[in-house]
């Protein structure tokens, strides 16, 4: 039998990390205001491919206001019509667990001065799942079609179908001045 997505949401609300296929391969994801589920879900950092970092999965970008402080006007058509998974560093993150901010970042108002990856959801699946959840996921990219050791340890159930080849995200960086500077192509 297979898990609904109603399931799996209130599985992320209860803190559980759930292993989700999509256009990028595995990932695995939690809810990002979780504090305990955020902690659990950094220990699988050291499995992230180099040059990534914990990525923040949203449905649409009407979403990109409750994670980034000061959204650059250019930041909604850019993740309106990305065509292939582009994964973007804002420069103020907010609404996530504190577990997420290294000790060098500072914290105003429930802010943080440090980045925040985000990235638009392409798989529809992914994107009903982020719906039923109603906010976006925090989530440790693989961009592997296999899942590490480590990462079956600690997650309570798979989602969705792995592409044949995995599409690696565009990454950029967007400052709030609206300039953009490109880190993997």
């Amino acid at each position: 039998m297979t898990t609904s997505i109603r399931d799996i949401a209130y599985q992320l609300r209860q803190g559980k990390l759930i292993a989700i296929a999509d256009e990028t391969g595995w990932s695995i994801m939690a809810d990002p205001v979780n504090e305990t589920a955020v902690e659990e879900l950094l220990t699988l950092k050291p499995l992230m491919p180099a040059g990534l970092q914990p990525t923040v999965i949203i449905q649409n970008a009407d979403q990109l206001g409750l994670y980034v402080a000061k959204v650059p006007d250019v930041a909604y058509d850019l993740v309106d019509f990305a065509e292939n998974p582009l994964t973007v560093l804002y420069d103020q993150g907010k609404n996530i667990a504190g577990a997420l901010w290294s000790s060098s970042d500072t914290m105003k108002n429930g802010q943080s001065v440090g980045e925040v990856a985000v990235r638009r959801a392409l798989n529809a699946d992914l994107q009903r799942l982020i719906g039923s959840f109603g906010r976006g996921l925090l989530s440790i990219p693989l961009e592997s079609l296999v899942l590490p050791a480590a990462a079956e340890t600690l997650i309570v159930e798979r989602f969705g179908t792995l592409p044949g080849m995995p599409k690696r995200p565009r990454i950029m960086r967007l400052a709030v001045n609206g300039e953009v500077s490109f880190i993997r192509k």
